[in-house]
């Protein structure tokens, strides 16, 4: 790693404490939320495959703030003149290299959790053509990128020879990163931007329509992160064990935030079947409370291979003779990201209608009696 001589006072700088505090923050967050998300699934519209992606997601990113935790035994956090015992750099290497490892599986995991989610929301060929196809790229270029990660040194292992006795060669990955973070963040705008022209022509109000918008649009942040992530890169071959705190750290929360904001959805419907009045309080749902009038239907729209919402309107109970009036409120409204259970997908639009029944009652005379004729 070459010689490096220590400046007064470095010699005790330390940025463990932060390490050990921003990796639990992290973990518990991602908890949280994925929990969240299954919970929601299994009681509303059962487990799916971007369900399994985003827990896949979940333990790599437990992985790595867990190895970055582990790593302060052996140096992490610390300048790399401190670490006196050839053992312990060794060590600290190696568990470098494996969190190189599993934030691109991590990420890559999450990104096509993202888009099997898209493909259980929305409908049309060319839609779920994208889709796939944006999964399976990110798929291939996360194989090529480990396969780079991997094999950068020959032998392998010298990748983590701090002694420098291992005969063999390395290349700088520093061009590799920023070729990486170019496709990175090229994949995560086609990602957060792709359901957008969707949201916009849903038959909703306006002001949920732009709430479903800025929802599916919070992967900003994601993209926000990864370009802060990208100023900390260098070449780490000088003080790797102190310079590498902040881009391991930003590539934590780069991981974090893309897990939340895919489990965001399962919040929504968590309040509007939990909690029905701060639904309504909040907006979230606006389904009025009984009015004293029966109601015998509701109705549905759906997408359906890219065509317009259909509206069906399903009635039971009703008398052989009567005369109806249709109440139907577009204020009355709940919309079901998550597929409920029954159901085959898609955004649920669910209108309230309030149906009046009239009987008309006629009566035919004779000589004899009368008799009621309904």
């Amino acid at each position: 790693m070459g010689v490096i001589v220590a400046k007064d006072g470095e010699s005790s700088d330390s940025k463990v404490d932060k390490i050990i505090i921003c990796n639990i923050v992290l973990i518990a967050v991602a908890t949280f939320g994925t929990t969240l998300r299954v919970f929601v699934r299994v009681h509303l519209g059962g487990l799916g495959l971007d369900d399994l992606f985003c827990g896949i997601s979940w333990a790599f990113l437990f992985a790595q703030c867990f190895i970055s935790m582990w790593m302060t035994k052996y140096g992490y956090g610390r300048h790399y003149w401190t670490i006196d015992d050839v053992t312990k750099g060794d060590l600290f290497l190696k568990l470098e290299f494996a969190t190189n490892i599993t934030y691109r599986l991590g990420l890559a995991a999450i990104k096509i959790a993202f888009c099997l989610s898209y493909l259980r929301i929305f409908p049309g060929r060319t839609f779920r053509i994208l889709c796939w196809g944006l999964a399976g790229f990110v798929a291939v270029e996360t194989i090529v990128a480990l396969f780079v990660v991997i094999f950068h040194c020959s032998p392998i292992h010298k990748a983590w020879d701090a002694s420098g006795l291992v005969e063999g060669t390395c290349f700088q990955l520093l061009i590799f990163y920023y070729i990486s973070f170019g496709i990175k963040l090229a994949t995560d705008i086609a990602l957060f931007t792709l359901p957008i022209p969707n949201l916009i022509r849903l038959k909703i109000g306006l002001g949920k329509r732009l709430g479903l918008v800025c929802m599916f649009g919070l992967g900003v942040f994601v993209i926000i992160t990864s370009i802060v992530r990208v100023t900390f890169l260098n070449n780490f071959n000088v003080d790797i064990s102190w310079e590498l705190v902040n881009a391991m750290s930003w590539s934590s929360g780069e991981m974090t935030i893309a897990i939340v904001i895919s489990c965001i959805p399962s919040l929504k419907g968590l309040i509007n079947t939990q909690f029905p009045r701060v639904a309504r309080l909040l907006g979230l749902s606006s389904i009025r409370g009984s009015t004293g009038r029966s109601t015998y239907g509701t109705t549905c729209r759906r997408g359906d291979d890219g065509n317009p919402f259909r509206k069906s309107i399903r009635l039971s109970g009703m008398p052989s003779r009567a005369k109806t009036a249709l109440d139907l409120s577009p204020s009355d409204s709940e919309e079901n990201i998550l597929p409920s259970p029954g159901s085959t997908g898609g955004i649920e639009v669910r209108t309230s209608v309030s149906v009046h029944v009239n009987r008309t009652v006629s009566y035919q005379s004779d000589n004899t009696a009368s008799h009621p004729r309904v």
